[in-house]
């Protein structure tokens, strides 16, 4: 019998800055997905909320791989300080939860899950 793996919570903090990083966590975040076969979600702090603009030059990029994320069954959620900190809104960014950074990483690590920070 197999053994089950915990569900697993990246967090991404790396933004627009270290694109070829971002790019590499979010292709990670799939091969977990794919290979794993448990429940992932990624959710960007800070700077990594970067990767959800839809106006920056490299959001073409950023927005097919966000949705061949969620198409493989991953949810995408976004700080809401971190997008009122960086002076963002909803309407500039890829389609994604909204939540409390911090409050979801804890309520993650109550219910057992593995989280990984990059």
């Amino acid at each position: 019998m197999a053994e089950q793996t915990a569900p697993t919570l990246v967090v991404l903090t790396t933004g627009k800055e270290a694109f070829v990083r971002a790019n590499a966590i979010l292709q990670m975040t799939l091969m977990i997905r794919k290979t794993a076969d448990v429940a992932v979600e990624l959710l960007a702090l800070g700077p990594g909320i970067e990767v959800f603009r839809s106006n920056q030059k490299n959001s073409p990029q950023f927005g097919q791989m966000l949705r061949e994320l969620k198409e493989n069954g991953i949810d995408l959620a976004v700080c809401e300080m971190s997008l009122e900190n960086l002076g963002l809104t909803r309407d500039q960014m890829f389609e994604a939860r909204i939540v409390k950074g911090g409050v979801e990483v804890a309520h993650r690590m109550q219910q057992g899950y593995t989280v990984l920070t990059f």
